[in-house]
């Protein structure tokens, strides 16, 4: 699976951004003169608004049918056909020109050039798509506050979620410079869905999670005596069709106050994002594993090493 963007149509119009889909819609007669998209007209408003989709939970498009052919002095869409991954279809416009097939995919997003017509699709998608599958759920430690130092979090729990998002994001990021997963397309797929953003890159999440943390409120933490703070979060792990895991959280991550001489049963099921739980919890320094790339905890790790 690869990540890919294609133009399809011609140059007249003005650019349009790409957006991930929330909702999708037409206006058409003989030719499409607009796309509608989350709420917003690109393009003229001429002919008949199709019905509009609105794509629900982890819903994508699968397949595209677009054909294009010259009107006037320009390209343009005459046609589009969309099915999503629920098998709802819809369909705007009429036959004409050549026709442009998009099939086995996950669209992450839409953009295009628009005037009185609709003169261009840029759609944004994964190639060759095969969904992930949530394999397993744990504790993933983002955090460890030592004993005298203090931390600060955000006062917003959706900024906090996102903090959390944006730490995974990092490495599933990197996977993607060792093997074409697509799973960078699927998590910052997820991460739009989730959070309701119009995004459809790696690099764009990053950019709204800084933008909505500039100068927000955070809240001073600090361990009691005798404790460290641990920084929780739930998270799926997915297995991606080579089998590769890839991560993302589903709650709003925790500092919890944990007693230095917590016994390794506690851990269970935990990964060590940090890399320094071992070192604020000697009694772990030789119950760790590596899993899925990560510094890991369980019983049945300790069981074994007993």
């Amino acid at each position: 699976m690869s990540n890919v963007t294609k133009p399809i149509g011609g140059d007249g119009g003005k650019s349009f951004d790409v957006e991930a889909i929330r909702t999708i819609g037409f206006r058409a007669g003989n030719r499409v003169d607009a796309i509608l998209l989350n709420g917003s007209r690109k393009g003229g408003g001429g002919g008949s608004e199709s019905e509009v989709l609105e794509l629900q939970g982890d819903e994508c498009i699968s397949h595209m049918d677009i054909w294009v052919k010259k009107h006037k002095r320009s390209r343009r869409v005459f046609k589009v056909f969309l099915r999503t991954s629920r098998g709802r279809t819809l369909s705007a416009g009429k036959e004409g020109g050549t026709k442009t097939t998009l099939s086995g995919i996950r669209v992450l997003g839409i953009g295009g050039k628009s005037g009185d017509e609709l003169d261009k699709l840029r759609v944004r998608y994964i190639k060759d798509y095969t969904p992930s599958a949530v394999v397993d759920r744990a504790l993933a430690v983002i955090g460890v506050i030592p004993q005298g130092q203090t931390t600060e979090t955000f006062s917003s729990s959706r900024l906090n979620k996102l903090s959390a998002t944006s730490l995974f994001l990092e490495v599933v990021s990197s996977l993607e410079t060792t093997s074409e997963t697509g799973a960078a397309g699927e998590f910052t797929a997820k991460a739009s869905t989730t959070f309701g953003l119009s995004v459809t890159t790696s690099t764009e999440v990053r950019e709204e999670i800084e933008s909505e943390t500039f100068e927000s409120e955070t809240v001073t933490y600090s361990p009691p005596e005798s404790h460290v703070g641990l920084e929780d979060v739930q998270i799926d792990d997915f297995a991606a069709n080579d089998g590769t895991i890839w991560q993302f959280p589903v709650a709003e991550p925790l500092i919890i106050s944990t007693p230095v001489g917590s016994a390794p049963a506690l851990f269970d099921n935990v990964y060590d994002m940090t890399g320094t739980l071992a070192l604020n919890f000697p009694a772990l320094a030789e119950e760790r594993v590596k899993k899925n790339g990560q510094e890991y905890y369980a019983l049945q790790a300790f069981s074994a090493a007993a």
